[in-house]
């Protein structure tokens, strides 16, 4: 009995278990990604990895 009640109480209430505190607001503007921002700096780290690959493999070739 004790736990039909508590079944039909939690099918009830919307909140049983959480509760909200504020609700849920929609942002004034759309968050997105700075894909202009994010490309310069990979293409900036992939030429800088690739040189300093270069330059490692240069090295440890004239040393042999």
């Amino acid at each position: 009995e004790e736990q039909a009640k508590t079944i039909m109480f939690a099918e009830v209430r919307d909140e049983y278990v959480f509760k909200t505190i504020d609700p849920a607001l929609i942002p004034e503007e759309k968050s997105k990604p700075k894909r202009a921002l994010i490309c310069v700096l990979g293409t900036m780290l992939g030429g800088m990895l690739g040189v300093m690959l270069v330059l490692i493999r240069y090295f440890v070739r004239k040393e042999d």
